[in-house]
C-alpha cells in the first residue's frame, strides 16, 4: 500500500508539471520552465502560499480516480470529500494570500480572478461531479444527459482554471496579482496558477471518461490524453480569437448559463433514473 502511494503522487508531479509546462506554453505564453537564477526560500506570504497550492494540487492529482490507477482499488481514490478538500484549499489558499496583499493593484486582480474561478468551480462541480458520484449509466437516455453536463464542464472548466476569455485582466498591471513580488516569488505564483488551472482541466476530463464497466482503462487512458489535447487546442484557440470578459460577464456566464444547464441535465437525468427503475418494478 505505502509503495502504491508513492508511485500514485509520483505519476501525479508527472502529470501535474507535465500539463501545467503544456498549458503556460501552449496557452499562455508565460515562461515557468526555466526558474530565475537567484533562488531562495519564500519571503512572503504570497511564496508560501504558492508552495502549499502546488503541493495540494500534486496530492489532488494523486487521489483522482484515473484509468489504471496504481492504488485504484484503495478507497481514499476518488473520495469525492478528500478530492473537494484538496481542490478547494489548492484554490483558496492563495487566494486568501493575495487578499491581504499590500498593493492595492494585485488585491483588486485576486479579487476579480478568484470570483471567476470560484464561479466557474461551482458549475464544474455540479457537472463533473454528477458524473462522477451521480451514479450516471450509458443508456440512450442517460448519454444525452451527459452530452449536456459535457458541454456545461467544458465551458466551466475554461472559466475555474482562468484560461480562454476567462484568463486573468491584466489591463491594470502588466503583473497582475504578481504585483510586487520579486522575480522568484513570481515565478512560484506563476507556477502555482498553471498548476491549479491543469487541476480544474483533469478534474473535468476525469468526470467525463468512461469507466472501467464501459472500456478497458487502457482505451479510457488513450480518451482521456484525447481531450486533454482537445481541450488545450480548444483554449489555447479561444485565448486568442475571443475577447477576454469583464468580471461581471465571467461570473454571469457561469451562474446564469452554465451552471443552470448543468442543473436542468441532473434534473433530466434523476427522472430518466426513476422512469427506468419504474419500468423495471413494472
Amino acid at each position: 500500500m505505502a509503495m502504491d502511494i508513492l508511485i500514485a503522487i509520483g505519476l501525479a508531479c508527472v502529470m501535474a508539471s507535465g500539463l501545467s509546462l503544456l498549458i503556460a506554453r501552449a496557452i499562455t505564453g508565460v515562461n515557468i520552465w526555466s526558474a530565475p537564477s537567484v533562488r531562495h526560500f519564500p519571503r512572503s506570504i504570497d511564496g508560501w502560499t504558492a508552495l502549499v497550492c502546488i503541493v495540494l494540487v500534486i496530492l489532488a492529482f494523486a487521489v483522482l480516480p484515473w484509468p489504471l490507477h496504481p492504488a485504484g482499488d484503495q478507497s481514499w481514490v476518488g473520495h469525492p470529500v478528500l478530492i473537494g478538500g484538496l481542490v478547494e484549499g489548492a484554490f483558496l489558499v492563495p487566494a486568501f494570500a493575495g487578499l491581504l496583499a499590500s498593493s492595492p493593484l494585485a488585491a483588486r486582480a485576486v479579487s476579480r480572478e478568484t470570483q471567476v474561478n470560484s464561479a466557474g468551480r461551482l458549475a464544474l462541480w455540479v457537472a463533473s461531479g454528477s458524473l462522477l458520484w451521480g451514479d450516471v449509466g450509458w443508456t440512450g437516455l442517460e448519454v444525452l444527459g451527459r452530452i449536456v453536463l459535457f458541454v456545461a464542464g467544458a465551458v466551466a472548466v475554461s472559466a475555474a482554471a482562468g484560461l480562454g476569455p476567462f484568463m486573468p485582466d491584466a489591463s491594470l498591471s502588466p503583473s497582475g496579482a504578481e504585483e510586487g513580488l520579486d522575480a522568484h516569488e513570481r515565478w512560484l505564483a506563476y507556477t502555482a496558477r498553471h498548476m491549479r488551472a491543469s487541476l480544474a482541466l483533469a478534474l473535468f476530463v476525469v468526470g467525463v471518461v468512461p469507466g472501467a464497466e464501459v472500456v478497458q482503462p487502457g482505451i479510457a487512458s488513450v480518451i482521456a490524453i484525447a481531450l486533454f489535447v482537445v481541450l488545450i487546442v480548444g483554449l489555447r484557440r479561444a485565448s486568442r480569437t475571443l475577447p477576454r470578459l469583464t468580471l461581471h460577464a465571467a461570473v454571469r456566464w457561469c451562474l446564469w448559463r452554465v451552471l443552470p444547464v448543468a442543473l436542468i441535465a441532473i434534473v433530466y437525468l434523476e427522472l430518466v433514473a426513476r422512469g427506468q427503475g419504474s419500468g423495471v418494478r413494472g
